[in-house]
């Protein structure tokens, strides 16, 4: 007679009730490392979860995806549409170091940003997310590269358009791309955060901060995804009332909790997002 020796679901869950209570890291957990962030969400993102972060154009998705990539450990797997490899680095340093990407590009840096690059570099050489551009708009290519870095604890896909493979059935084809992220995220059990643009957005309306329905493709966004981010600026509307860098993350779907709003700060000057609580 044979035995059945595998640990069940709720022998781990209880078992990993007991590892918190003790005060062990949920191993289940992907930290962002935004303090307010992770709070807000139950201590981090989890593997086996698609996050989905939506926002006008300019509005940061991107920057705040390579941001959280920046943060987590162990090394996260970065899948770009929009830029090189190299750019993608280059955007890293000057977040990490604090200095402005025109000086980087132009070569006019003082010693002390020199000094600030150097030891930003040191860094990224030990912890940075690998990062690979896709070009093909197949999922087949994301699968390739996830199984290519089995040490990933989070993948992002940014934005979630560049796996349009066909000019026909947009929405339908961008739909189906959000629910096969959902099920890499399941089979490859890591966090998968996805940007993307908001096509239903009204920007004549007076409130301007992301709802779900502005995410469009037919609802797929608020069906398959655990955590679904607005990310709002006042500035890009406003930018006469004093509100400059403020920005807000909206939680417009969180399966495992509420709903409510984070306040962050994004330095222009860098693309670099910074969490109010920091120092």
């Amino acid at each position: 007679m044979t035995h059945r020796t595998d640990i069940s679901p709720l022998t781990r869950v209880v078992a990993r009730l007991d590892r918190a209570s003790v005060g062990d890291v949920d191993p289940g957990l992907v930290p962002t490392r935004f303090p307010s962030i992770d709070r807000a969400i139950g201590g981090g993102m989890r593997r086996g979860d698609l996050i989905v972060v939506g926002g006008d154009d300019s509005a940061g998705c991107s920057a705040l995806g390579l941001a959280i990539a920046l943060r987590v450990s162990p090394r996260a797997l970065l899948l770009t549409g929009e830029m090189q490899a190299e750019r993608a680095y280059e955007r890293a340093l000057a977040m990490g170091a604090k200095v402005p990407l025109e000086s980087m590009r132009l070569g006019v840096v003082s010693e002390e940003e020199r000094a600030r690059l150097a030891t930003v570099a040191v860094t990224l050489r030990d912890r940075a997310p690998v990062i690979e551009t896709i070009t093909s708009g197949t999922m087949a290519a994301i699968d390739r590269a996830v199984e290519a870095t089995p040490d990933a604890s989070l993948v992002v896909v940014d934005p979630l358009e560049c796996l349009l493979d066909r000019d026909s059935g947009r929405d339908e084809a961008l739909g189906f791309a959000v629910l096969s992220l959902k099920r890499l995220a399941l089979r490859r059990n890591v966090a998968v955060l996805l940007t993307t643009h908001l096509p239903q957005l009204d920007r004549v309306r007076h409130d301007r901060r992301p709802r779900l329905t502005d995410f469009g493709l037919g609802g797929a966004i608020g069906t398959h995804a655990d955590l679904v981010w607005g990310l709002y600026r006042e500035e890009l509307y406003e930018a006469d009332l004093g509100v400059s860098g403020a920005a807000e993350l909206l939680l417009l779907k969180n399966r495992d909790g509420a709903r409510g709003y984070i306040d962050l700060y994004f330095d222009q000057r860098y693309s670099r997002f910074e969490d109010v609580l920091e120092e």
